[in-house]
């Protein structure tokens, strides 16, 4: 634990929920099997009220692991747990989607969510600024890596990659992005156009999203698209890429931006050798490409660093963010150079790019605390710290199993363990057990990569060592039961 960081529960608290999720077991085990229950009448309510394919329903789990349960409905959280509805702890090993990095409840961004509601709700988006919102961009560029100090702000990570889209055609006046296989940008039809994790995503809606998006393949070493070992790669799928900008015929002529995840999230945690983003980044600028690097997962300490791009000290030329910038509060936002945002044009009667609800004066006063407890609590260093540790036990179970675990990989606390047999032939049914047992022991966790084979951790940055000593016990057991 970082010598500033406050802890959100005592060590005695902690301790007496760990041992109540073990003495749960059996509650948890018979959780959502259609129980008459006040979780799965809600459910039930749920599904009369929503579109029924949007969220975790019964037919999904039952499709995707053979049975018909009802997913968890959460109540309220408290650090690195969060209760549902009957009132059953759980251990958040993904800090619900990498977002509260902070932990749940977090009572100094409570508060600060707190004072500016009471202060003012809601601004007038570009037509006149809050004062909240000028303080959290001036705050957002000084943790910026290099010189991205003026951002356009939104409330999600696929407005972000919109928006930055939107820069990079207008500083280029060009229109083809390139994007990696598996990538994950977002869902909206913007940010659709560039996501490359599922054609499923894609496939309805084909005829509306744009297909000015070139996709080379990631640097997946396990799963090496050129055939290629690590240690002799020297970056194909890069010099790939640089042969389609280079190349008169290669159909790529038109290329604004080069879009990457510094590590892929959705698509299996994927973590790329060292030096291939600052060779990503030198091609970019030798064949006069923007470069613009989605760190809404990575972003705010996840990685061991403030941003993953500052492990290989890189500068894109925007950086898209979200998630754990306000550890909560929907806000995102697209930061980009003054170089390239000089060409952006100045607004006269209507704003070319605008929302109602730009810069929220609640989600940037939740922001800049959150920025506050990051760089106080020194959280990157103990996420790097921690997640050596959980990267090395996780490897230590993996050597016992590699009939079923194909790799353990990560940076910080954003670890994969991938399953597949010895072969890479995906193996997504253990993956789906591993996380539905785990469930059952009071931990969740969530499936990722191209077959859902990944299981993947993003506890809050400030979850207790006894959580993570938990969540490896009963990791241990599962596996070696698989």
């Amino acid at each position: 634990m970082s010598m500033n960081m406050k802890p959100q529960m005592t060590h005695d608290a902690v301790t007496a929920l760990i041992r109540e999720i073990g003495e749960n077991r059996q509650s948890y085990e018979a959780s959502g099997y259609g129980a008459a229950t006040p979780e799965t009448a809600m459910v039930t309510a749920l599904a009369e009220n929503e579109c029924a394919g949007l969220t975790a329903r019964r037919a999904r789990f039952e499709g995707e692991i053979g049975i018909e349960r009802d997913p968890i409905v959460f109540s309220h959280g408290k650090g690195a747990f969060i209760w549902d509805v009957e009132g059953r702890p759980y251990i958040d090993m993904g800090a619900c989607f990498a977002v509260a990095a902070y932990g749940h409840a977090n009572e100094e961004l409570v508060d600060a969510l707190t004072a500016q509601a009471q202060k003012l709700m809601h601004g007038m988006g570009d037509v006149y600024p809050t004062d909240t919102k000028i303080l959290c961009l001036k705050k957002l560029a000084e943790l910026a890596p290099g010189n991205l100090n003026q951002a356009l702000m939104s409330q999600s990570g696929a407005e972000a990659i919109e928006t930055a889209v939107k820069m990079a055609q207008m500083a280029t006046k060009r229109h083809r992005l390139i994007a990696f296989e598996s990538c994950y940008h977002g869902l909206s039809f913007g940010a659709l156009s560039l996501t490359g994790h599922s054609d499923a995503f894609k496939a309805p809606f084909r005829q509306r999203i744009c297909a000015d998006t070139t996709y080379v393949p990631y640097a997946n070493c396990v799963r090496c698209a050129f055939g290629c070992k690590p240690e002799t790669c020297g970056f194909a799928c890069l010099k790939h890429l640089e042969r389609l900008l280079k190349a008169p015929s290669s159909g790529c002529g038109d290329v604004a931006a080069v879009i990457a995840e510094p590590i892929q999230g959705r698509g299996g945690d994927v973590v790329p050798p060292a030096g291939w983003l600052k060779t990503l980044r030198d091609i970019c600028t030798e064949n006069g490409v923007l470069l613009i690097l989605d760190e809404i997962y990575t972003g705010f300490g996840r990685t061991g660093a403030l941003f993953a791009c500052d492990h290989e000290g890189v500068v894109p030329d925007i950086l898209c963010l979200g998630k754990a910038m306000t550890g909560g509060f929907p806000l995102s936002a697209a930061i980009a150079t003054p170089e390239v945002l000089k060409h952006w044009p100045l607004n006269t009667t209507e704003a070319i790019h605008t929302s109602t609800f730009l810069g929220n004066p609640m989600g940037c006063a939740v922001a800049i605390r959150a920025m506050e407890i990051l760089v106080r609590d020194d959280l990157p260093a103990r996420a790097a710290e921690m997640g050596r540790a959980l990267l090395q036990a996780l490897r230590q179970i993996a050597q016992k199993r590699p009939d079923i675990i194909f790799d353990v990989r990560g940076k910080g606390l954003m670890i994969g363990i991938e399953f597949a047999d010895p072969d890479g032939s995906p193996r997504t049914d253990l993956a789906l057990k591993v996380v539905d047992r785990m469930r059952d022991r009071g931990i969740i966790l969530l499936p990722s990569g191209p077959w859902s084979q990944v299981v993947s951790l993003s506890p809050p940055l400030v979850t207790p060592k006894p959580c993570l000593d938990a969540f490896l016990e009963a990791f241990e057991d599962i596996v070696a039961a698989l």
